[in-house]
């Protein structure tokens, strides 16, 4: 899943479509003051940064979910380093695991090549 919107957006997207998610802030873009940044949902990061930093709910962001990555970031604080990391909690994007198809084949059927 690739989304770019504002932020605002990509954490309900991430709401919606992974209703188990769990999302880790990290603490070198986004600094609040005794707030844990780990283990957040997304409806919850929302009401945070409305009250610490709102204008950031309104900064594009690009929400990448696939076997790779699963971050959002801000392309004007920082393209390389995300603002969250995002767990999904078993819930894989469309696809599967590249690889895994052959493993079950090969479990399934030891004397087939």
């Amino acid at each position: 899943m690739y989304l770019h919107d504002n932020l605002q957006v990509c954490l309900y997207a991430l709401e919606s479509r992974y209703p188990n998610h769990l999302v880790d802030i990290n603490p070198g873009i986004i600094q609040t003051k005794g707030a844990a940044l780990a283990g957040r949902r997304a409806a919850e990061v929302v009401k945070m940064l409305a009250m610490t930093t709102p204008h950031l709910l309104e900064a594009p962001a690009e929400m990448i979910i696939d076997h790779g990555a699963c971050a959002i970031y801000l392309p004007h604080l920082s393209t390389t380093i995300p603002l969250c990391i995002i767990h999904c909690l078993g819930k894989l994007p469309p696809g599967g695991i590249p690889g895994e198809k052959n493993v079950q084949q090969k479990q399934l059927f030891p004397n087939v090549l």
